[in-house]
Formats: structure tokens, C-alpha cells, sequence
């Protein structure tokens, strides 16, 4: 097949979910089909970006996003209906040079990644389009709302509310316009508010089961270890992360014990956890080695939807898992056996205390969870699946 794939960002480095799902999307496509990839960008890509990208597709293109321009929309933004990232990421000049492509390439398939880019090819019908919603970006930003807090606290709650309603409706709205639509999770479909979302197909987030599976010889670390990973200017991220050390940590018996943060990008409040106990990385080239490292993986997400690559990966790594019914429930796997899950400060910390002293536990629930990942959530197994629902949609 001839696939066009539109992504709002360029997907690599790895550092956000969206750019590792679509890039590993990508390289399973790849040997099988002609890709021609578009990627909305408000710099030029690097170097590092190109050869990454260059040898997953047929013909990169990146489509600018003026700077100036994105600021001059967004001043209007509260006249129009469209949710404000939809505003943000959609570029007069950037669609027409996306129009003038499609007709030049004549793809039998368009694949466009997050309801961000919707808008630069749901009046275009020429040819079969298929969404990939990924998360339900709406119930994810009503989440964020209940979590605004401080002075502007007010502000930020209402904004936020406002932008979760308009991507509620855009959300169904814009289903109307294409073909096949996917989604990471059944608990995400379910927040879909259209009546038809029971048709749209489950895709899940895979993990690279080479690289972060087990090493034969893991670094021996001087005292016990719970890692906490992501991009850590996601706001879900950063309410974990402080969650993590100024809730949860204290109560903790076990001792002495280190918490790392690592992750891209670390906001400032990130930074100010830092502490002879709590170690922020910032950005890590081996992140695999971090969940090598670590005695345990402990993932306390209130915010946010979709499938956490973090605890695939920890699980692939054989890290035992402490997490929030927020980070677990997505794996649509039995909580017995496979991870502790924990709802409040006190069951976290008495959970950690409980796995630090008990190494065969440890062993045990590591080895349950990783053989759990390695059959049902390989990359290669669900971009088949996505693989099959785009030819069907190109027919």
C-alpha cells in the first residue's frame, strides 16, 4: 500500500508517547509498504531526527508551523469551537501544502495520529482516512481540571474544563469524517462520546522486547531503588512525580532507600524534588538501564488516559511494579500476581516496604508480569492489527 501518514510532531527523539508509539508503527510498516510521512513542526528537523526517520519511509516531509502565526490564531481561539491544541497545531499554510502532497502522492490510505491533526484532512475525501485517537484527550484534560490548584488554581480549572468540553465534542464530531478509527485502550474507547465507539478498534502500545528485556548481569545498586520514568513537562507526569516524594515517600519505612526520576524535559517542580534521596535525571540515553537498576518500578498516575508505555517497559525489564489503578487498569490484566495496586499514600507505602523486604515476592511478580507483556503486547503483534485495518479501510 501507499500510506500517508500525518503526525503533529516529529517522532523521534522518544520522549513523548505519541512520537515512540507512531515511530515503532512506523518501523513495522516499513518493509511492507510505501510511507510517505508528514510530520507539523515549528523548527527544522535535525540531523539526528533525518537519519532516524529516513529509513522507516518512502519520503519525509516536514510541515511548518509558524511560530507567529500559532500565537495570532490562539489570540482568537476562544471565539472559535475547536478545542485549543486543535487551533494551536492547525496552520493555513501548513494544510495547503498538505493538499498540494496528497494529490501528488495519491495514497491509498491516510493515517493521521491524534484528533490534533483532523483538521487538515477531514474535508478531504478523496481518499479513505483512518484516526488514530490514541487516548480520550478529553477525559484526560477533565482529570487535569480536579488537580488545579493555587492561586490560579480558579483559572487554570475552568480553562481546562473548557478545553476538556470543546474536545468532547470535536472528539465525536470529527468521527463522522473518517473511514476506521483505533484507540490504545477498551477504557479509553469507553470515554469516547460518540454512539458508534464500540466500532472503533482497540490498538494497543507495544514494548521493544529486545531492548528493554532483562540483562543477564543488572548494575548492583548500593541501596534499594524505586524509578519513576516519563517526560517529566507531562502534567501527569509531574503530579505523580511530586505524589511520589512529598506524599507517599515519607511514609515509607524502609530505609535507606533512593527515588530516581528520570525522564526529558523536567518542569521545575520536578527539579525543586531533588534531594540527597531523590535523584532527577533529566534526560536519560539509556533509559533501559534505569529500569535495570531499579529494585522497584512505582508509578502513583492520578492523571492522564491511555496505555502507560513506563510500566510496559519496567514490566519487560522484570522490574516489580507498584502502581495507581490509573497506570494499571489499561493492561486489562488480572492485578493478582502481576502488580501491587495501591489508591492512597499509606497502601503505596506499605507495599514498597512490603516487596523491599521480600526478594522472592519480588522475583516472582517481576517474572509473571514480564511473561504476561511478552504475549500480549509485542509491537509487532499490534501494528499487524493496525496493518490489516488500513488495508481494509484502502478497499
Amino acid at each position: 500500500m501507499n500510506i500517508l501518514v500525518l503526525a503533529s510532531r516529529i517522532p523521534f527523539p522518544l520522549e513523548k508517547g505519541d512520537k515512540l508509539r507512531l515511530y515503532h508503527q512506523l518501523r513495522h510498516l516499513a518493509p511492507n509498504h510505501d510511507i510517505t510521512l508528514c510530520c507539523l513542526a515549528d523548527k527544522p528537523i535535525d540531523e539526528d531526527q533525518t537519519h532516524a526517520l529516513s529509513s522507516l519511509v518512502t519520503a519525509l516531509h516536514v510541515l511548518p508551523v509558524s511560530g507567529p502565526r500559532r500565537w495570532w490564531r490562539m489570540m482568537g481561539a476562544w471565539l472559535s469551537p475547536l478545542p485549543f491544541q486543535v487551533t494551536w497545531f492547525t496552520d493555513g499554510k501548513a494544510q495547503v501544502a498538505l493538499h498540494t502532497l496528497l494529490k501528488e502522492v495519491e495514497p491509498d490510505v491516510v493515517f493521521c495520529q491524534l484528533v490534533r491533526g483532523a483538521e487538515y484532512i477531514k474535508d478531504f475525501h478523496e481518499v479513505p482516512k483512518v484516526l488514530d485517537y490514541m487516548d480520550a484527550l478529553s477525559a484526560g484534560m477533565h482529570r487535569r481540571s480536579h488537580m488545579a490548584h493555587g492561586f490560579l488554581g480558579p483559572l487554570k480549572r475552568w480553562a481546562m474544563r473548557t478545553e476538556g468540553n470543546r474536545l468532547a465534542r470535536y472528539e465525536a464530531r470529527v468521527f463522522e469524517y473518517f473511514d476506521r478509527h483505533v484507540i490504545i485502550s477498551r477504557n479509553d474507547r469507553l470515554l469516547i462520546p460518540h454512539r458508534d465507539r464500540d466500532t472503533v478498534d482497540i490498538v494497543p502500545n507495544g514494548v521493544d522486547l529486545q531492548a528493554f528485556g532483562p540483562t543477564n548481569s543488572p548494575a548492583e545498586a548500593d541501596m534499594p531503588t524505586l524509578l519513576f520514568t516519563g517526560n517529566m513537562a507531562y502534567e501527569p507526569n509531574v503530579d505523580a512525580a511530586e505524589h511520589l516524594v512529598k506524599d507517599i515517600l515519607p511514609l515509607v519505612q524502609t530505609r535507606p532507600v533512593r527515588v530516581v526520576l528520570a525522564g526529558a524535559e523536567p518542569k521545575q517542580r520536578v527539579l525543586d524534588l531533588a534531594s540527597p534521596e531523590v535523584e532527577v535525571t533529566g534526560w536519560v540515553d539509556d533509559i533501559a538501564g534505569e529500569y535495570h537498576r531499579a529494585t522497584l518500578f512505582v508509578a502513583p498516575l492520578r492523571l492522564g488516559t491511555g496505555l502507560q508505555n513506563k510500566v510496559l517497559e519496567a514490566m519487560c525489564s522484570e522490574v516489580p511494579c507498584v502502581l495507581s489503578p490509573h497506570a494499571f487498569s489499561p493492561l486489562g490484566m488480572p492485578s493478582e500476581g502481576h502488580a501491587v495496586v495501591c489508591g492512597d499514600p499509606q497502601s503505596f507505602a506499605t507495599a514498597i516496604d512490603q516487596l523491599l523486604s521480600d526478594p522472592s515476592q519480588q522475583h516472582h511478580m517481576a517474572q509473571q508480569a514480564k511473561a504476561q507483556i511478552q504475549k500480549n503486547f509485542s509491537w509487532e503483534s499490534h501494528v499487524a492489527g493496525l496493518e490489516q485495518i488500513l488495508k481494509d479501510a484502502a478497499q
